[in-house]
């Protein structure tokens, strides 16, 4: 029930759990607060028009002909300018924040997208790779886990090893292409309130036959109990794979 009004309220938006998506939310707030009042007035006048303007049995006469109607053209030339703007400040901000890369991160990790699958490489050697060829279940315990910190600036240094790919976790509202030969790096930033919680990730960039299988768990830890998991994982490999 909390998840449903939640979602009401944000316009079907998940909850973002990243410093960095305030702004994503904030530009899909004002999209619909713009979106619904000027829809609402746009069907409003149609259905006016309809049942005022409708000819009548017996009407024969033309309307009244109106070639100029200066103040209503400048508003619908205004107006939709001005929404434009605002669009444009919201999505720039909204942009800027999640590319924003910090230069001194708490965490980096490097990971890369490959047909099908993940691999996530962590600072201390230690590296989750797992892979599916069949259809996994919504809990399966064999897809790939990145585990990070909450309450701290991580840095993700995205690859892809053949052809593009895309990271995505929906409630991080964010999306970034993995494409061969380029780094494509940016931050987050969890919040701490979601710590010991697991979010779904997926590839959004068609990219073969299990592309829509291919999906990942993001593990979120307390920020003190993270540096202790990473020290007992120094230097290991899992390897994971489904189907």
């Amino acid at each position: 029930m909390h998840e449903l009004v939640a979602s009401v309220i944000h316009w079907g938006s998940p909850n973002g759990v990243t410093q960095q998506d305030q702004q994503v939310s904030k530009l899909w707030d004002v999209t619909y607060y713009m979106a619904i009042p000027l829809g609402a007035i746009v069907i409003g006048l149609i259905i006016w028009c309809v049942f005022r303007y409708r000819e009548r049995p017996g009407d024969e006469r033309i309307p009244r002909q109106v070639q100029y109607h200066i103040p209503l053209e400048v508003l619908y030339t205004v107006v939709p300018i001005a929404l434009v703007v605002v669009l444009f400040v919201y999505t720039y901000k909204a942009e800027d924040a999640e590319d924003n890369v910090a230069p001194n991160p708490a965490l980096v990790v490097r990971v890369d997208a490959f047909q099908w699958g993940w691999s996530f490489v962590y600072p201390n050697g230690y590296q989750v790779t797992g892979s599916v060829a069949e259809e996994p279940t919504i809990d399966s315990t064999n897809l790939p886990v990145l585990t990070l910190p909450a309450g701290e600036t991580v840095q993700i240094n995205l690859f892809s090893e053949d052809v593009n790919h895309s990271f995505y976790v929906p409630a991080f509202l964010f999306k970034r292409d993995a494409i061969q030969g380029i780094n494509n790096s940016f931050d987050l930033n969890i919040d701490p309130s979601v710590a010991g919680q697991r979010f779904i990730g997926e590839c959004t960039q068609f990219c073969g036959t299990y592309h829509p299988y291919m999906r990942f768990w993001v593990q979120v830890m307390p920020k003190d109990q993270f540096g202790p998991w990473l020290a007992n994982h120094h230097g290991l490999s899992v390897t994971q794979a489904e189907g």
